[in-house]
Protein backbone atom coordinates (compact mmCIF):
# COMPACT_ATOMS: atom_id res chain seq x y z
CA UNK A 1 0.00 0.00 0.00
CA UNK A 2 1.72 3.29 -0.94
CA UNK A 3 0.77 7.00 -1.10
CA UNK A 4 -1.77 6.72 -3.76
CA UNK A 5 -3.86 4.28 -5.18
CA UNK A 6 -3.02 2.79 -8.48
CA UNK A 7 0.40 2.70 -8.62
CA UNK A 8 2.84 0.40 -10.01
CA UNK A 9 3.40 -2.52 -7.73
CA UNK A 10 6.48 -2.53 -5.04
CA UNK A 11 6.81 -5.90 -6.87
CA UNK A 12 6.55 -6.93 -10.02
CA UNK A 13 4.50 -10.50 -10.13
CA UNK A 14 6.40 -11.85 -13.40
CA UNK A 15 9.37 -10.91 -11.10
CA UNK A 16 8.04 -12.60 -8.15
CA UNK A 17 7.27 -15.61 -10.62
CA UNK A 18 11.12 -15.77 -11.73
CA UNK A 19 12.34 -16.41 -8.36
CA UNK A 20 13.87 -20.09 -8.06
CA UNK A 21 12.27 -21.79 -4.92
CA UNK A 22 14.38 -24.11 -3.09
CA UNK A 23 13.05 -25.43 -0.32
CA UNK A 24 14.79 -26.42 3.07
CA UNK A 25 12.64 -28.43 4.80
CA UNK A 26 13.02 -25.98 7.92
CA UNK A 27 9.71 -27.05 10.19
CA UNK A 28 7.48 -24.42 10.87
CA UNK A 29 7.70 -24.17 14.93
CA UNK A 30 5.25 -22.64 17.34
CA UNK A 31 6.63 -19.05 17.43
CA UNK A 32 5.39 -18.50 21.47
CA UNK A 33 6.77 -21.77 22.72
CA UNK A 34 10.40 -21.26 20.81
CA UNK A 35 10.91 -17.59 21.89
CA UNK A 36 9.56 -17.93 24.97
CA UNK A 37 10.07 -14.69 25.92
CA UNK A 38 7.48 -11.91 27.36
CA UNK A 39 8.30 -9.75 25.40
CA UNK A 40 6.65 -11.55 22.20
CA UNK A 41 3.35 -11.80 22.04
CA UNK A 42 0.43 -13.03 20.14
CA UNK A 43 -2.68 -10.44 19.43
CA UNK A 44 -5.59 -11.53 20.59
CA UNK A 45 -7.77 -10.09 17.98
CA UNK A 46 -6.99 -9.41 13.92
CA UNK A 47 -7.85 -5.96 13.10
CA UNK A 48 -9.78 -7.07 10.15
CA UNK A 49 -10.81 -10.75 10.00
CA UNK A 50 -12.51 -12.27 12.58
CA UNK A 51 -10.93 -15.86 11.58
CA UNK A 52 -8.54 -18.02 13.48
CA UNK A 53 -5.19 -18.08 13.46
CA UNK A 54 -2.09 -20.38 14.53
CA UNK A 55 1.33 -19.17 16.46
CA UNK A 56 3.33 -20.85 13.79
CA UNK A 57 6.67 -19.89 11.37
CA UNK A 58 9.39 -21.71 10.14
CA UNK A 59 12.01 -22.09 12.59
CA UNK A 60 14.88 -19.12 11.01
CA UNK A 61 11.74 -16.63 11.49
CA UNK A 62 10.26 -17.34 14.76
CA UNK A 63 14.29 -17.06 16.01
CA UNK A 64 14.30 -13.62 13.97
CA UNK A 65 11.21 -12.16 15.59
CA UNK A 66 12.45 -13.62 18.83
CA UNK A 67 15.35 -11.26 18.56
CA UNK A 68 13.53 -8.36 17.60
CA UNK A 69 11.31 -8.51 20.24
CA UNK A 70 14.34 -8.68 22.64
CA UNK A 71 15.87 -5.62 21.57
CA UNK A 72 13.20 -3.43 22.47
CA UNK A 73 12.92 -0.88 24.89
CA UNK A 74 11.63 -1.69 28.48
CA UNK A 75 8.17 -2.09 28.70
CA UNK A 76 7.64 -2.29 24.96
CA UNK A 77 6.44 -6.51 23.50
CA UNK A 78 6.77 -7.18 19.87
CA UNK A 79 2.80 -8.03 18.82
CA UNK A 80 2.21 -10.72 16.31
CA UNK A 81 -0.82 -10.11 14.27
CA UNK A 82 -0.56 -13.07 12.10
CA UNK A 83 2.42 -15.73 10.90
CA UNK A 84 1.67 -18.74 8.83
CA UNK A 85 -1.99 -18.85 6.83
CA UNK A 86 -3.42 -21.60 5.40
CA UNK A 87 -4.32 -21.57 2.04
CA UNK A 88 -8.14 -20.95 2.41
CA UNK A 89 -7.70 -18.42 4.48
CA UNK A 90 -5.71 -16.90 2.02
CA UNK A 91 -8.45 -17.58 -0.59
CA UNK A 92 -10.88 -15.82 1.64
CA UNK A 93 -8.98 -12.70 2.28
CA UNK A 94 -7.19 -12.65 -1.70
CA UNK A 95 -11.36 -12.63 -2.55
CA UNK A 96 -11.88 -9.74 -0.03
CA UNK A 97 -9.34 -7.52 -1.58
CA UNK A 98 -11.00 -8.30 -5.19
CA UNK A 99 -14.20 -7.09 -3.57
CA UNK A 100 -12.74 -4.04 -1.94
CA UNK A 101 -10.69 -3.36 -5.66
CA UNK A 102 -14.00 -3.14 -7.28
CA UNK A 103 -15.70 -1.07 -5.18
CA UNK A 104 -13.13 1.50 -5.18
CA UNK A 105 -12.62 1.27 -8.52
CA UNK A 106 -15.95 0.69 -10.64
CA UNK A 107 -14.56 1.55 -13.56
CA UNK A 108 -11.45 -0.46 -14.17
CA UNK A 109 -10.81 -3.75 -16.17
CA UNK A 110 -11.00 -6.88 -14.21
CA UNK A 111 -7.11 -7.09 -15.04
CA UNK A 112 -6.34 -3.55 -13.19
CA UNK A 113 -8.55 -4.80 -10.57
CA UNK A 114 -6.58 -8.04 -10.09
CA UNK A 115 -3.02 -6.19 -10.33
CA UNK A 116 -4.64 -3.85 -7.34
CA UNK A 117 -5.94 -6.66 -5.21
CA UNK A 118 -2.62 -8.46 -5.53
CA UNK A 119 -1.16 -5.27 -3.73
CA UNK A 120 -3.15 -6.05 -0.49
CA UNK A 121 -3.16 -9.87 -0.77
CA UNK A 122 -1.16 -12.17 -2.50
CA UNK A 123 -3.19 -14.07 -4.98
CA UNK A 124 -3.53 -17.79 -3.93
CA UNK A 125 -3.08 -19.82 -7.10
CA UNK A 126 0.02 -17.47 -8.83
CA UNK A 127 3.43 -19.62 -9.17
CA UNK A 128 4.60 -17.45 -6.26
CA UNK A 129 3.30 -18.85 -2.85
CA UNK A 130 1.37 -15.93 -0.68
CA UNK A 131 4.43 -15.37 1.40
CA UNK A 132 2.03 -16.49 4.84
CA UNK A 133 1.37 -19.91 3.28
CA UNK A 134 5.30 -20.67 3.34
CA UNK A 135 5.71 -19.54 7.21
CA UNK A 136 8.27 -16.92 6.02
CA UNK A 137 5.85 -14.13 6.68
CA UNK A 138 4.94 -12.08 9.70
CA UNK A 139 2.67 -8.90 10.19
CA UNK A 140 3.69 -6.98 13.52
CA UNK A 141 3.08 -4.22 15.20
CA UNK A 142 4.41 -3.03 18.83
CA UNK A 143 2.77 -2.92 22.44
CA UNK A 144 3.05 -0.97 25.45
CA UNK A 145 2.97 -2.87 29.04
CA UNK A 146 -0.54 -2.73 28.99
CA UNK A 147 -0.61 -4.67 25.86
CA UNK A 148 -1.93 -1.02 23.45
CA UNK A 149 -0.64 -1.04 20.20
CA UNK A 150 1.54 1.58 19.42
CA UNK A 151 0.64 4.50 17.39
CA UNK A 152 1.65 3.75 13.47
CA UNK A 153 -1.11 5.55 11.28
CA UNK A 154 -2.81 8.60 12.58
CA UNK A 155 -4.45 10.80 11.37
CA UNK A 156 -5.60 8.05 9.39
CA UNK A 157 -7.49 4.77 10.46
CA UNK A 158 -5.42 1.51 10.39
CA UNK A 159 -6.88 -0.05 7.06
CA UNK A 160 -6.38 3.37 5.32
CA UNK A 161 -4.43 1.81 1.96
CA UNK A 162 -3.00 5.22 1.10
CA UNK A 163 -0.60 5.46 4.05
CA UNK A 164 0.12 1.91 4.42
CA UNK A 165 3.66 1.84 3.15
CA UNK A 166 6.33 2.43 5.76
CA UNK A 167 7.36 5.68 4.12
CA UNK A 168 4.12 6.75 3.49
CA UNK A 169 3.98 10.78 3.78
CA UNK A 170 0.92 12.49 5.97
CA UNK A 171 1.52 10.34 8.74
CA UNK A 172 1.89 11.92 12.24
CA UNK A 173 5.30 12.56 13.93
CA UNK A 174 4.90 9.96 16.17
CA UNK A 175 3.77 7.36 13.60
CA UNK A 176 6.79 7.82 11.67
CA UNK A 177 8.45 7.20 15.13
CA UNK A 178 7.00 4.13 16.22
CA UNK A 179 7.36 2.75 12.29
CA UNK A 180 11.34 3.62 12.36
CA UNK A 181 11.45 1.52 15.99
CA UNK A 182 9.48 -1.34 14.57
CA UNK A 183 12.23 -0.70 11.36
CA UNK A 184 15.64 -0.50 13.80
CA UNK A 185 14.71 -4.07 15.75
CA UNK A 186 13.57 -6.32 12.71
CA UNK A 187 16.06 -5.22 9.76
CA UNK A 188 19.18 -6.13 11.80
CA UNK A 189 17.38 -9.98 12.01
CA UNK A 190 17.39 -10.78 8.65
CA UNK A 191 13.33 -9.65 8.29
CA UNK A 192 12.51 -7.33 4.89
CA UNK A 193 9.38 -5.28 5.11
CA UNK A 194 7.39 -5.62 1.49
CA UNK A 195 7.23 -1.85 0.31
CA UNK A 196 3.19 -1.33 0.22
CA UNK A 197 2.70 -2.31 3.67
CA UNK A 198 4.74 -1.24 7.53
CA UNK A 199 3.77 -4.14 9.39
CA UNK A 200 4.59 -6.90 6.67
CA UNK A 201 8.16 -8.44 7.04
CA UNK A 202 9.62 -11.56 5.95
CA UNK A 203 12.48 -13.98 5.20
CA UNK A 204 13.26 -17.06 2.75
CA UNK A 205 10.26 -16.24 0.26
CA UNK A 206 10.52 -14.97 -2.88
CA UNK A 207 9.80 -11.08 -2.01
CA UNK A 208 13.06 -11.44 0.51
CA UNK A 209 14.85 -12.95 -2.33
CA UNK A 210 13.57 -10.06 -5.13
CA UNK A 211 14.51 -7.50 -2.32
CA UNK A 212 18.11 -9.04 -1.08
CA UNK A 213 19.10 -10.57 -4.70
CA UNK A 214 18.75 -13.81 -2.81
CA UNK A 215 19.50 -16.42 -5.82
CA UNK A 216 16.66 -18.18 -5.17
CA UNK A 217 13.75 -18.72 -2.23
CA UNK A 218 14.35 -20.80 0.63
CA UNK A 219 10.63 -21.63 1.39
CA UNK A 220 7.40 -22.94 -0.79
CA UNK A 221 3.91 -23.18 0.63
CA UNK A 222 3.88 -25.47 3.75
CA UNK A 223 1.13 -27.86 5.35
CA UNK A 224 -0.01 -27.19 8.85
CA UNK A 225 0.84 -30.15 11.55
CA UNK A 226 -1.74 -31.45 12.59
CA UNK A 227 -1.51 -30.92 15.99
CA UNK A 228 -1.19 -26.84 15.64
CA UNK A 229 -2.83 -24.60 18.19
CA UNK A 230 -5.56 -22.19 17.15
CA UNK A 231 -6.30 -19.07 18.44
CA UNK A 232 -10.24 -17.90 17.81
CA UNK A 233 -13.22 -19.82 16.71
CA UNK A 234 -11.65 -22.57 14.64
CA UNK A 235 -15.26 -22.94 13.00
CA UNK A 236 -14.88 -19.64 11.25
CA UNK A 237 -12.63 -21.22 9.41
CA UNK A 238 -13.40 -20.60 5.86
CA UNK A 239 -13.80 -23.25 3.17
CA UNK A 240 -12.44 -23.59 0.14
Amino acid sequence: MNEHYGHTPGEDQDELDAVEIRDNGEPLVDFLNFCDSPKLVMAPNHPVFELPRVHLLRESVARMICQAANALPEGLKLQIIEGYRPLQTQRFMYRHALEEARKRFPDWSEAKIRLEAGRYSAPPEAITPPPHTTGAAVDVGIVDEHGEQLDFFSPFAITDVNHAAMNAQGISDQARANRDLLRRVLEPTGLTNYVDEWWHWSYGDNGWALRTKAPFALYDKIEMPPDAKWLGDKTKLPSD
